[in-house]
């Protein structure tokens, strides 16, 4: 009887499908974060008058955050972990530095 490797072990074990499902899980709290603050943004950097800005920043929130659920649970899967999971420490680095750059349209 010959020793496994580590991918014969982590096929063996089904470790690549709880990779997979993690990475997706991560992907689309990354995607939510991402998109629904730039779709927030950018919608309501159309302000006009009224108020319209609000509404569409808001509508750019719900519909952004769907978006970058969707993508970024594919973007997940696709990827796998290690990919995953730098995307989403770089997002959360970005949105937590107070010195990083104002996005603009």
């Amino acid at each position: 009887m010959r020793e496994l490797t580590f991918v014969e072990i982590e096929h063996v074990s089904g470790a690549g499908f709880f990779s997979s499902i993690g990475a997706a899980f991560i992907g689309a709290i990354a995607g939510i974060t991402e998109f629904g603050l730039k779709w927030a943004m950018s919608g309501g950097s159309t302000g006009g008058i009224l108020g319209a800005g609000i509404i569409a920043g808001g509508v750019g929130l719900i519909v952004g955050a769907v978006v970058g659920l969707i993508d970024g649970a594919l973007y997940g899967l696709i990827n796998d972990w290690d990919t995953t999971v730098a995307w989403f420490n770089e997002i959360v680095e970005n949105n937590l530095d107070p010195t990083a750059a104002v996005v603009t349209a």
